[in-house]
């Protein structure tokens, strides 16, 4: 019943011995993870963005990485869902958050902590209130918290989407619309949801060496221009993708060639300049 679900409307699947295996993996899974984000297991991890323009680091996005004792590292596609599934979202993202606000509090300036909340999230009309009481428990600035929606989370009901947003913003949350090009992308929405910061899905940045995505990703650059709001373009891997970008007029990049998600302790040491992996990533002179 379950993989004709996932299938999609009017699928049907005959049994057989493998959805038993894996039924029971996933309810190990399933009670591995509840105990994981009880115990703190689940941590976050820091991916640097920087400044095309100078190469200088102006924020991390905190990512959710889960540590498995005996199968290593649990891919997030794999135990988001889980975590959804289970109503145990809140859970995590609170934690994240939490962690990563206290990590972030000693990085110098106005660097940005950037965190992903979910779809079932947006419809909680007190996730202000839940957000910022975090930040005033751990005391970082609302003002250099952005968090990141996707298009799919928005569109199922949009005045109160709208609501959601309106709150966090009024109390100086931005807001970024994540893997901008990847599924709906209808410009109504960018009218309708103020958005604060544009995220170039990284599956165009990747094929930057075909004709029609550079002129996708020099569209959402302009467009992010024309309507006030910074570009980050993801999953760059090459100074080549790096410098396209800065030719196409997008203001941010993120991806492994500034560097992988990392612990905090290390987010810290790219911040100082001392990470070699990050050898193209300068401290903010200021």
């Amino acid at each position: 019943m379950y993989d004709g679900k996932r299938a999609g409307k009017g699928t049907h699947r005959f049994f057989h011995a493998d959805m038993d295996e894996r039924l029971r993996a996933r309810s190990m899974l399933e009670t591995e993870l509840r105990d994981a984000i009880a115990r703190g297991d689940v941590t976050p991890y820091f991916q640097p963005v920087i400044s095309l323009a100078d190469q200088r680091i102006v924020g991390f996005e905190a990512l959710a990485r889960w540590h498995h004792p005996t199968r290593g590292t649990i891919p997030p596609d794999e135990f988001i869902p889980i975590a959804e599934d289970l109503g145990l979202i809140d859970a995590l993202t609170h934690r994240i958050l939490r962690q990563g606000c206290i990590a972030a509090r000693d990085w110098h300036g106005d660097t940005s902590l950037s965190i992903n909340i979910s779809p079932v999230q947006l419809k909680d009309t007190w996730l202000a209130a839940r957000l910022l009481a975090i930040l005033q428990e751990t005391g970082f600035p609302p003002q250099r918290l952005i968090v990141e929606v996707t298009e799919n989370a928005i569109i199922e009901d949009i005045e109160q989407v709208a609501v959601v947003f309106a709150s966090l913003q009024n109390v100086g949350i931005r807001i970024a619309l994540d893997d901008f090009g990847k599924g709906y992308s209808s410009l109504s929405h960018l009218r309708q949801l103020k958005f604060d910061h544009l995220k170039i899905d990284s599956s165009f940045v990747r094929s930057m060496d075909t004709a029609e995505s550079c002129k996708i990703v020099s569209a959402v650059a302009g467009l992010g221009k024309a309507l006030g709001m910074p570009v980050t373009a993801e999953g760059v891997e090459s100074e080549e993708v790096a410098d396209a970008l800065r030719a196409l007029g997008c203001e941010q990049a993120q991806g492994f060639l500034f560097g992988r998600p990392a612990p905090a302790i290390e987010a810290a040491h790219m911040l100082d300049g001392g990470d070699t992996r990050t050898a193209a990533v300068k401290r903010n002179a200021s």
